[in-house]
């Protein structure tokens, strides 16, 4: 294809630029322009953070791609072309801009190419990639030569852009960024239109204008799908009476009489009284309408009903990679697993649909939200297109360079889930490995699991397809729930107590009482242990006089031991749950005092299986801490305690005991989060009105904001949302960022 004299008029081609350097150029969207733009003669060079496959292809066409970001990379190049998603802030844009280099957005480009040219473009909130697939190979098939520029690629057509020999250019046209209202093309597909994309326009009608300039820019006429009102209310704005398509009687191109299965669609195609049975090896009802569009156009181009009739199977015979893409499959075992880019509420309802069509016998997903903005406008709308399902999986909002947003968190959209009890269990995943060691020590005889996202969920997919291929592991043990953690609540094996020799051997995470340990609902193979004492051997005198205490013992039992043996000092920590070994990982303290204060040593056991003991000022113990514990297991220490009268030291005990919280019979596991130096955590929690706040079956105390209790029905998914939304709520009323005190409730980077 070569450049015209309309390329030339404004823009990108009139500014006269020969050398163009473009920020992510391994983008699925970005790719493809620089693909052109090197074939038409220009010298493009690219750089990204990611160099994936679509590398090769490109330095094939000419375009010099590095790994990585860096100002310098701007040398030589005359402007630069970005997507919406850079940051004003970027080191390369913000060199562009002080060289006074031009910046161009990528869909302000392609719309100049498609301008330019005989062109066809394919927009809706939909089914565009699959649509713009189907119709650049029909076309091919034609002979027609055409090039194209699409988010994604299939087998037959090799990758996201070719380069034909003078035939029509066919374009995924992207409404997300506005530029779509730049388009000037030949013949414009309006698949459908649902409300996204709300971070870019204002209001809904501001989107739909963007649908309403592109169709009134066209210049051969729109094709749109007539079931879908506003897609065919904003084909009105054409200057020509726009074809429809779809399954609606009043379609100018119809299908009718759909019988849909796992192998594909059959269905009549009628357009002015001719009638053809056409049979497509794809599934699902929104792939006929998909088919339908592209078939549409090339009628709309002049090509007649038969020849489009004869080649629409051909055509429509594959779907474009992660467009219900299969990843793995066990017949004999009846197991298989899809990956699916869908991140729209619509989206996800139709792979799941199709998803059911496969009559699995456990059907579960796993979903990462993309983008806070959407997750924040469609939250609600999300777990209905779960329907059905039995099992859902939530990972982290993927942020695709946006800034967290109140109300579009993870813990917002798993509270809606909730809410609705649409779906089977919903279950929180922090990561992708984490949904890949539940799936893996979970999948069964008849599963089919969708992997559902537009982000790096595509992870999760990949571990699956390597991982998977050379056979699963035996069946895992089964999990017991709630048998560890005061919550009652989590996933794990069953608890093994150890004797020190055999710790030494042994793998898995050692906990007391669980009175301070949260568990992932998720099966990923925790085995806890317990370092065993017997009953005669948990507390004693050494020959130095001082009180040795073994970790493995309930604090309580120490507690009532020293009382009757006369020793007193560690009065403040009664009704403090907990073993010793947790008092000490923990620091734990009440009333002004911590038991680091009372410890003169510890034996420890470190990974290496060497015994060692450390000395106080070894210990580095600080609030809610003691820092050699984080590298090794404690096995007993020494105490440094004084003299005392048992009825005193009972008193005492009384005392202390009566300005506890009063957590008798709640299922919890204390404050959930430690105090802010110079604040307390409850004050601030208070403050920004987490008291009573619940999700699921785990609520936060009426009488103290730093403590969530659970009920019958509780998971350990609501006590982890729970907590990432009274995180939130301090982070936003104060600007302080509350740590968790209890043990195993990680929130990394979530939001």
């Amino acid at each position: 294809m070569s450049r015209t004299d309309a390329d030339c008029k404004t823009g990108f081609f009139a500014s006269g630029v020969s050398r163009v350097h473009f920020m992510g150029v391994c983008g699925v969207g970005m790719a493809g322009v620089a693909y052109l733009l090197a074939k038409r003669g220009f010298s493009v060079t690219g750089c990204d953070g990611l160099v994936n496959a679509w590398a090769e292809p490109l330095r094939d066409a000419g375009v010099a791609v590095r790994q990585g970001h860096d100002p310098e990379h701007l040398d030589g190049a005359e402007c630069l072309v970005v997507t919406p998603a850079v940051p004003p802030e970027q080191p390369e844009l913000a060199n562009a801009k002080a060289l006074g280099l031009p910046v161009f957005r990528r869909g302000e480009v392609l719309a100049e190419m498609v301008s330019g040219c005989f062109s066809l473009a394919v927009c809706g909130t939909h089914g565009k990639t699959t649509t713009s697939c189907f119709l650049a190979r029909m076309l091919q098939l034609f002979g027609a030569h055409p090039s194209w520029c699409i988010g994604g690629s299939t087998a037959s057509l090799g990758f996201v852009a070719g380069e034909g020999a003078g035939g029509p250019l066919v374009v995924e046209a992207d409404e997300s960024d506005g530029t779509l209202a730049l388009y000037h093309p030949a013949i414009l597909v309006i698949n459908n239109l649902d409300v996204d994309h709300l971070e870019h326009f204002k209001d809904v009608d501001d989107l739909h204008g963007c649908f309403r300039r592109a169709a009134a820019q066209t210049s051969c006429g729109v094709v749109a799908c007539r079931d879908h009102r506003e897609a065919w209310q904003a084909a009105q704005a054409a200057p020509t009476p726009p074809m429809g398509f779809g399954f609606s009687p009043f379609a100018d191109l119809q299908a009718a009489k759909l019988r849909c299965d796992e192998r594909g669609t059959v269905f009549e195609l009628r357009y002015q009284g001719q009638c053809r049975e056409v049979a497509l090896k794809v599934p699902g009802r929104h792939n006929v309408l998909n088919a339908l569009g592209a078939a549409a156009a090339a009628i709309r181009m002049g090509y007649t009903f038969e020849r489009v009739a004869s080649v629409l199977p051909q055509a429509c015979e594959e779907l474009p990679d992660r467009r219900f893409e299969s990843v793995y499959t066990d017949d004999k075992r009846e197991i298989r697993v899809v990956a699916d880019y869908a991140h729209h509420p619509v989206e996800l309802r139709r792979a799941v649909e199709m998803a059911r069509l496969f009559k699995p016998k456990r059907l579960r997903a796993v979903f990462q939200p993309h983008r806070y903005s959407r997750t924040k406008a469609l939250r609600e709308e999300f777990p209905a297109a779960f329907a059905g399902v039995d099992e859902v999986l939530l990972l982290p909002v993927y942020a695709a360079s946006e800034p967290p947003l109140a109300g579009g968190g993870l813990a917002d959209l798993y509270q809606s889930f909730r809410n609705s009890g649409g779906c089977g269990a919903v279950m929180l995943a922090r990561s992708v490995d984490e949904a890949f060691t539940h799936f893996t020590r979970t999948v069964q005889d008849g599963d089919f699991v969708l992997v559902a996202g537009a982000g790096n969920v595509i992870a999760l997919a990949e571990q699956i397809r390597e991982k998977w291929a050379g056979g699963l592991p035996p069946v895992a043990e089964p999990e017991v729930c709630g048998a560890v953690s005061w919550f009652r609540t989590g996933s794990t094996l069953p608890p093994r107590e150890v004797s020190e020799t055999e710790l030494a051997a042994a793998v898995g995470s050692v906990v007391g009482m669980g009175s301070n340990s949260w568990f992932s609902d998720l099966t990923l193979g925790c085995s806890p242990l317990r370092v065993s004492a017997g009953a005669g051997e948990r507390f004693r005198i050494n020959a130095s006089g001082e009180v040795v205490a073994h970790c493995g013992a309930p604090g309580g039992a120490l507690l009532d031991w020293l009382e009757k043996a006369g020793f007193s000092g560690l009065e403040f920590m009664d009704s403090i749950p907990g073993t010793v070994g947790g008092w000490l990982a923990m620091n734990a303290g009440a009333h002004g005092g911590c038991v680091g204060d009372k410890i003169k040593w510890i034996r420890c056991l470190y990974p290496d299986g060497k015994f060692d003991t450390i000395f106080h000022d070894q210990c580095g113990f600080s609030y809610r801490a003691c820092a050699a514990l984080r590298r090794a297991v404690a096995l007993e220490c020494g105490l440094s305690l004084s003299a005392g009268v048992p009825e005193a030291i009972r008193k005492r005990r009384q005392e202390f005991r009566e300005k506890r919280i009063p957590l008798a019979g709640l299922r919890c596991c204390g404050s959930v989060f430690r105090n802010p130096s110079g604040d307390s955590a409850g004050r601030l929690l208070d403050a920004a009105g987490c008291k009573g706040l619940r999700i699921g079956g785990a609520a936060v105390a009426d009488f103290h904001a730093n403590i969530i209790h659970t009920v019958d029905g509780a998971t350990s998914s609501d006590v982890f949302a729970l907590a990432l939304v009274m995180r939130n709520r301090v982070r936003a009323a104060f600007g302080i960022e509350l740590v968790p005190e209890i043990c195993g409730l990680d929130f990394g980077g979530i939001e």
